[in-house]
């Protein structure tokens, strides 16, 4: 089956990108993944679009949460994608921000998911992982303060320390790159190794680049020191790549994360911060969250999708485009076995 037949027709609009260059924005709750909409959203951009003489873009997924693995197992399964070949023809690139940051494993050579298949123990932040029996002692940690006390708010962030620039890892594998930093300056020459390698290739240097950065804000969790006015200058940053025509960033909308608790620490500061700050800058909004009533058998969830006519980097608001944005059109979804997705209206049978 084709990957554009994967598409729900109700959804088909949504996931196809916008003419003009853009940010888009999806959200997602726990219980309520959005890898499936992620993977619409590759297939319709490696697609070539008979209407139009659309050739498609290229595809760069930076993912700070999932592997390489996963990425490339969820994408044959739900969208029929090659992602293996797609990156030896030059149109995919894969960028770890999980495996050099919290799993310290050679992402250059894929080691860490072999010793993972082999059940190898796993090395997290520096501790060997195993098997009960296998580990040393347990760390006896502190005594947790007394029952109705109210412990201090967390303190301003340490002064961050000096950083020196870092020179991006080279890949042994072509496609792939690895982060090794926090530090913003690598990132963004990371990022900007893997556009210019699929811009490079005769056979792609002609199709535009879409950037896919799944859950950068869980950057503000591993570095207190980063605010969130330098991620998203780092996103606008990128926008500007000359190949690069829209960016697709998926974040976390949990209300934990967004009702600020009393006093407000400063992480919930920064991600609130950096939700509200990507949604008023882009031009489509998708969100998927659990139902409001509860758990149904034969529904996942549902999608939301505001559009507004401009977004907030192209300076300017046509007259109807408050009421246009403050709109949105609501589906539900049920994300099969299979992979596939039923995606219908309320009282609908839906599509696959």
């Amino acid at each position: 089956m084709p990957a554009c037949t994967r598409i729900p027709s109700h959804l088909q609009p949504y996931v196809r990108l916008p003419r003009d260059d853009s940010i888009l924005l999806l959200t997602s709750t726990l219980g309520a993944s959005a890898n499936w909409l992620i993977v619409r959203f590759l297939c319709d951009a490696l697609s070539n679009h008979d209407e139009g003489g659309e050739p498609g873009h290229n595809v760069v997924l930076g993912s700070w949460m999932r592997e390489y693995e996963f990425w490339k197992q969820e994408a044959r399964k739900g969208g029929g994608l090659d992602l293996e070949r797609l990156k030896k023809e030059g149109r995919f690139a894969f960028v770890d921000g999980l495996s050099g940051l919290c799993l310290d494993a050679d992402t250059s050579t894929g080691a860490h998911a072999q010793s993972r298949r082999a059940g190898a123990p796993l090395k997290r932040n520096g501790l060997i992982e195993g098997p009960q029996s296998k580990r040393g002692a347990l760390i006896e940690l502190p005594p947790r303060a007394a029952p109705g006390q109210i412990l201090p708010a967390r303190g301003p962030p340490p002064a961050a320390a000096p950083r020196t620039a870092t020179t991006p890892k080279a890949s042994t594998s072509p496609g792939h790159f690895a982060l090794t930093s926090l530090d913003l300056a690598h990132l963004k020459a990371t990022v900007t190794d893997a556009v210019s390698s699929l811009s490079s290739s005769p056979s792609t240097s002609h199709r535009k680049t879409l950037l896919v950065l799944d859950n950068p804000d869980l950057l503000l969790a591993l570095d207190p020191s980063l605010t969130h006015s330098a991620l998203t200058s780092l996103m606008l940053t990128l926008r500007a790549l000359p190949t690069v025509s829209h960016i697709l960033t998926h974040i976390q909308a949990d209300t934990p994360l967004l009702s600020l608790s009393t006093p407000p620490q400063l992480l919930e500061l920064a991600h609130h911060n950096f939700l509200v700050k990507l949604g008023h800058m882009s031009r489509r909004i998708l969100g998927v969250r659990v139902l409001d009533t509860g758990v149904a058998r034969d529904v996942s969830g549902v999608v939301r999708v505001t559009q507004q006519e401009l977004g907030w980097t192209d300076f300017a608001v046509s007259e109807g485009a408050g009421k246009e944005s403050a709109q949105g059109t609501e589906y539900l979804y049920q994300v099969r076995g299979d992979g596939s997705v039923r995606v219908f209206e309320r009282g609908a049978g839906g599509d696959g």
